[in-house]
């Protein structure tokens, strides 16, 4: 088999992951486990099962000197995962993810004032694409879902473009898996630490929510952390970040499939627009700014 099909099938299988991550995310949910458990449950799984990954085949760790950039990431991407939890907890898992998924967009923004990237005219059709998709999605008879849900996804966004344009100077010259696997550490410690002093991070007993926690450490964080990135050691970040576009279209197939989620005509023309925005930007030339998922 090719290298590039190799990397192709990984990356579809990160996404296959990264998709399914609201369909188990709103059926722990329904189980009756608490937001804050069920996201420090996931990344505690998600990072011990990295560093398993890390050392059973030898790679190196990240140098004590980053350590501090790492642990800075890890605790935007709890702010990130929260926020998008809640609010997924709010929203239809479809329109949740619709949302988040114009992360691109705002990351080509805050790139613009923070790191001084040029606002092509590529790039700013795809802001208004991926502006007027927002807003016919959260804005078109969304059932079930309010305000303070997108306020909530729409903070996520925020924290994960942070995420992103951070990532890239920290990231620098790190071997990825165990650097992630250390920002993550990050993550999964602030967010314990917020649950025990608001109220534990037990779980129920029972088999359905425990195999949802373990099927969200395993298949939603780290087997799809782990073959995205080997995804891009194989084919680059920007056919990577291309493939992965099919991100949204498991989402939305696997909520109408399993929670009976049916968005309108308007929220279908909403992702369209999102969609087209998105990946208009990763086909550019330079695309790995919008790389989103640690």
């Amino acid at each position: 088999m090719r290298k590039i099909t190799r990397g192709l099938l990984v990356v579809f299988l990160a996404s296959l992951g990264y998709g399914a991550l609201p369909i188990f995310a709103k059926l722990a949910l329904a189980e009756g486990i608490e937001v804050l458990p069920l996201l420090a449950w996931r990344f505690l799984l998600g990072s011990g099962l990295l560093w398993i990954f890390v050392v059973a085949t030898g790679r190196p760790r990240p140098p004590r000197g980053r350590l501090p950039g790492l642990v800075l990431l890890g605790l935007l991407y709890a702010f990130n995962a929260t926020c998008y939890m809640l609010g997924l907890d709010r929203l239809p898992a479809s329109v949740a993810t619709l949302v988040l998924f114009s992360y691109p967009a705002m990351t080509v923004l805050l790139a613009r004032f923070w790191v001084g990237e040029r606002l092509t005219p590529r790039r700013i059709a795809a802001l208004a694409l991926t502006t007027a998709g927002c807003a016919l999605t959260v804005g078109t008879g969304f059932g079930g879902g309010d305000p303070l849900g997108v306020g909530l996804i729409v903070l996520a966004v925020v924290f994960l473009a942070l995420w992103i344009v951070r990532s890239h100077g920290v990231f620098a010259g790190l071997p990825p898996i165990s650097a992630t696997a250390t920002a993550l550490t990050s993550t999964a410690i602030a967010i314990s630490a917020a649950g025990l002093a608001t109220g534990g991070i037990g779980v129920p007993l029972a088999p359905a929510p425990l195999l949802l926690l373990g099927a969200i450490g395993l298949f939603s964080t780290a087997v799809p952390i782990t073959a995205f990135l080997i995804g891009i050691q194989w084919i680059g970040p920007g056919r990577a970040a291309t493939a992965a576009t099919m991100e949204p279209a498991v989402t939305l197939a696997l909520a109408a499939a399993v929670l009976g989620d049916r968005l309108s005509a308007g929220q279908w023309l909403g992702a369209a627009l999102i969609l087209a925005g998105v990946l208009s930007l990763r086909l550019e030339p330079r695309s790995d700014i919008t790389d989103g998922h640690p």
